[in-house]
């Protein structure tokens, strides 16, 4: 009899332990995916309103089945830490320039070369045509999916010190770049002390006067509130700069096929809506900034041309034939 009550009680914990297995599996299946978006950017700017459109498109096309949480301002740190996440797999997705990449394959910094395209369209057909399967391959081998391009602008230098209209004028001019070795060559090259530094950290710098100026897009210039602290805009336009939008590959590969394939259309849809935006946001930016006290100024790029030139040799030798063949194809595609 003690027999028959133990093995009744064992089976009792068997059907209990299952049916609670069964409960659990069944609770977690109906658990949307999160995924977290990282930026330094704010949510009105353009970069921010990717997020948002993102966050409805995924929410959208996956019926609720994945959830987007977007977070601003760097809130959760900087872009190194974006790309760490992603690698490691503690955040899903988040965007850098290619340059920014440069640390993981250096080669990619021709890709940002100044004046390498005539224009976003030159860009954005570059990178999404010739150019796609070489870029992917190399950021690919890094822990990350690549699933589109977006508009991050032309670049202008702002400073606290004079109007910028020859690359003479650069010359003592402490300038903060990003973490790019491509930016740090370019303004180098025009005569700045270019100098890195974290996004995060930049209002503060120059409110304290560690750096004389910067060099953003001018959306970025009023969004941020630089204008607060440079005096100086110079349409200089040295450089178009676009983002990756990547996924963590680890987290990617945990994802449904019918998801995954979701997300990437939701991202490459929310890239063509952002792009629209920054097209126009550099003009009324530059409006604001105007209302704002900057003084703005027009720029001959002709000389700011001819002080990079050997900046294209200097890489073609670093980086070898793939990277000639690369600016030959941007240089000299009909556009």
């Amino acid at each position: 009899m003690k027999k028959f009550i133990k093995l009744i009680s064992v089976l009792f914990i068997f059907i209990f332990l299952v049916t609670s297995f069964s409960l659990f599996a069944s609770a977690a299946e109906n658990e949307p995916i999160i995924i977290k978006v990282a930026t330094v950017q704010p949510p009105e700017q353009a970069e921010g309103l990717f997020a948002i459109k993102f966050k409805e498109l995924v929410e959208e096309k996956t019926d609720g089945a994945a959830k987007v949480e977007n977070y601003f301002r760097s809130e959760l740190g900087g872009q190194k830490d974006y790309i760490e996440g992603l690698r490691m797999g503690t955040l899903e997705l988040s965007w850098v320039t290619i340059g920014f990449f440069s640390s993981y394959d250096p080669m990619l910094n021709i890709f940002e070369l100044p004046f390498l395209y005539t224009s976003r369209e030159h860009a954005f057909w570059m990178v999404n045509g010739p150019l796609n399967e070489m870029i992917k391959e190399r950021v690919e081998k890094h822990g990350v999916k690549l699933l589109t391009f977006f508009e991050v602008g032309f670049r202008h230098i702002t400073n606290n010190v004079r109007p910028i209209y020859t690359p003479e004028d650069l010359k003592g001019l402490k300038i903060r770049v990003p973490q790019s070795q491509v930016n740090i060559d370019s303004l180098t090259a025009l005569g700045a002390n270019a100098s890195p530094l974290s996004g995060s950290e930049l209002y503060l710098a120059l409110k304290q006067g560690i750096f004389d100026g910067q060099e953003n897009p001018s959306g970025q210039v009023y969004f941020n509130k630089w204008y607060e602290v440079q005096k100086y805009l110079s349409k200089t336009g040295h450089m178009f700069l676009m983002h990756m939008v990547l996924y963590s590959e680890k987290l990617w590969n945990q994802l449904p096929k019918e998801i995954q394939e979701k997300i990437e259309d939701a991202a490459q849809e929310a890239a063509i809506y952002q792009i629209a935006i920054a097209a126009g946001e550099e003009a009324s930016s530059e409006v604001a900034l105007i209302k704002e006290g900057m003084e703005i100024n027009e720029v001959d790029v002709g000389p700011f041309k001819e002080a990079v030139k050997p900046l294209y040799q200097r890489y073609i030798n670093e980086y070898g034939p793939e990277a000639e063949e690369a600016i030959n194809i941007i240089k000299m595609s009909q556009f």
